[in-house]
């Protein structure tokens, strides 16, 4: 792609951007950061009466829990972001018919989709890293140790992230935008389901869970930030953890680009 073609993507990636910081996705992350805050305080008051009062096992867990429960909060709602807004970014545009313009103009489709993934990337990015300097911040004024893994986490959940938001916009050009949402997050979620087929002694069962297995996106066997908090690892199989964590971001990219493929070839239908 040339010159020409990384202005359209910029172009397109700054007006997603802009887009959805207009939407009312914004009341969202007021609510969740007053919610936190909320459970942040309501936490650290407990955290000192245990202190306080000599109980040194209530307070540690208190601790872990309090980082552990503001993290997981925090990706929770960046994650449901991803799929509603990767979800809905083309139906959007084509319900309001916008699209119509941007497209009549002489850019390429798979440079319009790829502009607005990256310029929803760039919000949900810079939410989740917000989340994560919380979190940091936190660790600090608790006092809670971290084993290596944790960075793990927090990369892993980025690229979940990323996964969430690029599958389900590629889903959406051919699908709903409520069953590419679903989608989207019913698809990490099968391979464990699927795993126990793959050693069925009947290979009419073997052969198709297989395919499906091996179709799927890669599963992490652990949650990485909460394993990290409550203690550290014994055997830690680092190697395994990039693994399926540069599996799952080719996975989003090969997806996405497939997505790109079918909406050249697509007759999009305004209502």
């Amino acid at each position: 792609m040339g010159s020409r073609g990384s202005s359209q993507i910029r172009a397109v990636a700054l007006t997603a951007a802009q887009e959805v910081l207009r939407r009312k996705v914004l009341y969202v992350v007021v609510f969740l950061l007053v919610i936190v805050g909320v459970f942040s305080l309501a936490g650290m008051a407990v955290l000192q009466m245990a202190t306080e009062s000599g109980e040194a096992g209530i307070a540690t867990s208190v601790r872990t829990n309090l980082v552990s429960s503001t993290l997981g909060m925090w990706i929770a709602a960046g994650q449901f972001l991803a799929v509603f807004l990767g979800a809905i970014a083309l139906s959007s545009e084509v319900t309001s018919k916008t699209i119509v313009n941007v497209l009549a103009r002489p850019i390429d489709r798979a440079a319009y989709l790829t502009g607005r993934w990256l310029g929803l990337l760039i919000f949900l990015l810079l939410f989740q890293v917000a989340g994560y300097a919380l979190g940091l911040l936190m660790i600090a004024l608790t006092g809670v140790s971290v084993a290596p893994t944790f960075w793990f986490g927090l990369l892993q959940s980025l690229v979940s992230t990323i996964f969430l938001s690029g599958v389900s916009l590629a889903l959406s050009v051919v699908m709903p935008p409520i069953v590419a949402g679903a989608l989207a997050v019913f698809l990490p979620i099968l391979p464990p389901l699927v795993q126990g087929l793959t050693s069925h002694p009947n290979w009419a069962l073997k052969g198709p869970a297989m395919a499906i297995y091996y179709l799927l996106p890669a599963h992490m066997p652990l949650n990485l930030i909460g394993e990290s908090l409550s203690g550290q690892l014994l055997k830690p199989r680092y190697g395994l953890y990039a693994a399926v964590i540069a599996e799952n971001f080719l996975y989003a990219v090969l997806v996405f680009a497939l997505g790109c493929m079918l909406l050249r070839r697509r007759e999009l239908r305004l209502r």
